[in-house]
């Protein structure tokens, strides 16, 4: 390396430490065993999240809206029995069970609506109509309210008085005689985030009363791997020892697919450094054929215990695909070891002069690596940012221990190797001119398909599904319906009343586009104050003009032919014909929907969302934002599966 311009600070630092080897051998150690024990509290993040845009961005506020969707703070547990097992029997096995798995990481469990069957409820569903009824909803009650529908109606009430349960229903006949309060029930299968989910004994039940559901909320994060994995160990534990052996449980929840995802990739950090580094140690071994090999070994390997112990200072928690890395770190700075030990070890001259002329080709080399890494530090993906720093501080730890350290354990040959026959030499011009066309042809195909690389960025892809898991997500949508797939609409407000009325516009939208019973919207129980005063202006002119009279004398003597007493009806005559009563949130709370409530809004400083779920699909979601002006102002949507879409634009975007 005659003539090569060299750093004379390395030979300097070589003839400082020549006296003074064992000195900077054990500092060296010092530094590789703090790095380890840093290496030892490092925080493994295995959630997809660090590949995703930490900005403002839309990518990474539809990111943070899915991760609110309501089933991702659930633990939804099916409970199947064996043929021939009793409604009655599944139903005390959800009890027991419920019971048993609150805990401090489970807050709740519901087995069954809570509180339909309470007189809250009961007072709701007489007195929201006016509020919820619109002009479809008169129509229907001018159709009741005329002719024989009246009698019709009032014998359907005579007959459940005179049932066995005609006792509970007298003062909700009293209130509500003609029925007025089906309208209402009918706006509530707007409420049903579970299709195929139907009641008995107060539980959840399927179809065929074969299954029953719990539906459990849990303060563990998604993704939390390690408290996930808690979670789900207390689960199983408490199913095995309160459930009988003919009812089984299924359990689908956002945890179980971040415990598997974390599971795998652990395995395969272990398995990809493991492998890596005994392979890199193979060929130096067989190659090097003495204790050189195992000098040069220790470089990257030094450098890749620096590296981590280095993120696991300067971060709270260290993505998985960061640490994955280390395995191309690994390849990465073994080749300025390489190219010291193979310098050093020809011999030829001075070491430290030896050690200066190497340092500046290996540095220069060094830095053209550092600069494409540095590059990544302006990128967006947190994720990103992290395995720059990641291996920059590997490479910079390789490069200062190749030349600082290294030459030391390096004892150059007896009998220096003589010059390849190559060095110095050219090849010939019609030789090199061939090469360089070749070169360039490869490169120019290269750059052309480069052009058609497409990213998939859909979250299922990048996630695994481990064949149990995919087995309890097929039991779940054969029993239940589709609960998982959905796309979510948010509705978006500076308070509540805002959020509402971009909501109620939303379902204007979706209302006559979404099939029956797969459109989950508050709009029909919740509408805006805009809403609700033009509902109830609508009420008070249906009865003017002498409606609410007429009915009251055709009631009286549709009644008294059929034995009711003529003051039977007061209740529901005094509230048609008094001031109408708003349909509000408060109300809602105290008819025992509060949960629903809370898993539909939410509430952040300065602003509220709405949530509307559809399903998942072009045809339902497709529409809205295909033509001009159809998703309202105000309203939002997030879907998983353009998502993916997004996340792939984003990387490409990212990395070109």
């Amino acid at each position: 390396m005659t003539g090569v311009p060299s750093f004379p600070v390395f030979a300097r630092l070589y003839r400082f430490f020549s006296g003074r080897r064992w000195t900077l051998l054990a500092a060296t150690a010092v530094l590789i065993a703090a790095a380890g024990l840093a290496v030892r509290n490092l925080e493994l993040r295995e959630d997809i999240e660090s590949m995703l845009p930490d900005d403002a961005s839309n990518v990474a506020r539809d990111f943070r809206s899915l991760q609110s969707a309501p089933f991702t703070r659930k633990i939804v547990i099916t409970l199947t029995g064996a043929p021939g097992t009793e409604t009655a029997a599944l139903a005390a096995a959800a009890d027991r069970l419920a019971g048993a798995l609150l805990s401090p990481d489970i807050e709740r469990v519901a087995t069954g609506p809570a509180g339909p069957a309470g007189g809250g409820f009961a007072a709701w569903l007489a007195g929201s109509l006016p509020g919820l009824a619109t002009e479809e909803d008169l129509a229907t009650l001018e159709k009741w309210t005329g002719g024989r529908d009246v009698e019709n109606r009032l014998r359907d009430s005579r007959d459940n008085l005179l049932s066995l349960e005609g006792l509970a229903l007298k003062e909700t006949i009293r209130a509500d005689p003609l029925s007025f309060r089906a309208l209402v029930l009918e706006k509530m299968r707007f409420l049903n985030m579970i299709p195929g989910m139907g009641l008995s004994e107060g539980h959840f039940a399927s179809p065929d009363g074969k299954a029953t559901l719990l539906i459990a909320d849990t303060s563990v994060p998604v993704t939390d791997s390690r408290g996930g994995a808690r979670l789900l160990e207390h689960v199983s534990k408490q199913a095995k020892a309160v459930l009988p052996p003919d009812i089984r449980a299924s359990v689908v929840c956002g945890h179980r697919y971040s415990v598997a995802n974390a599971k795998a990739i652990q395995r395969d950090l272990y398995v990809i450094l493991s492998l890596a580094s005994l392979a890199v140690l193979a060929i130096y071994v067989f190659h090097l054929r003495g204790l050189g090999a195992i000098y040069v070994f220790l470089v990257p390997g030094s450098a890749l215990i620096i590296a981590s112990g280095a993120i696991a200072l300067l971060s709270d928690d260290v993505s998985a695909l960061t640490l994955g890395f280390g395995g191309v770190l690994l390849g990465i700075a073994d080749e300025y070891a390489m190219h010291v030990y193979f310098s050093c070890r020809k011999g030829g001259g001075d070491p430290a002069s030896v050690v200066g002329e190497i340092s500046r080709p290996v540095l220069f080399g060094g830095a053209a690596t550092l600069a494409s890494f540095a590059v990544m530090l302006l990128s967006k993906l947190p994720g990103q940012r992290q395995l720059a720093v990641y291996a920059m501080t590997g490479i910079a730890a390789s490069l200062a221990i190749s030349l600082v350290v290294l030459p030391h354990l390096i004892r150059p040959a007896k009998h220096p190797g003589r010059p390849s026959r190559f060095d110095g030499a050219l090849l010939p011009s019609p030789i090199r001119g061939r090469i360089v066309i070749a070169w360039v042809l490869l490169l120019s195909l290269a750059v052309w398909q480069s052009t058609k690389v497409r990213f998939n960025g859909d979250l299922r892809a990048l996630g695994l599904v481990p064949p149990e898991l995919r087995e309890a997500e097929r039991e779940l949508a054969e029993t239940w319906g589709d609960v998982r797939g959905k796309a979510i609409f948010f509705a978006e407000g500076k308070d509540l009343d805002s959020a509402l009325a971009a909501n109620d516009r939303l379902f204007r939208v979706l209302s006559g586009r979404i099939p029956e019973g797969q459109l989950v919207s508050l709009a029909p129980v919740l509408p805006s104050s805009e809403t609700r005063e033009a509902n109830l202006r609508r009420w008070a002119e249906f009865w003017q003009g002498g409606r609410a009279a007429r009915l009251a004398a055709e009631m009286r003597r549709a009644g008294g032919t059929l034995g009711f007493a003529d003051d039977a009806f007061s209740p529901f005559l005094a509230a048609i014909g008094g001031p109408p009563k708003a349909a509000s949130i408060d109300g809602l709370r105290a008819a025992g929907m509060g949960d629903l409530i809370d898993s539909l809004v939410l509430r952040e400083p300065g602003s509220v969302r709405v949530m509307t779920l559809v399903p998942d699909t072009p045809e339902a979601t497709g529409s809205p934002a295909r033509s001009p002006g159809g998703i309202p102002p105000g309203v939002r949507l997030v879907s998983p599966t353009r998502f993916g879409d997004d996340i792939g634009r984003t990387i490409r975007k990212e990395f070109t």
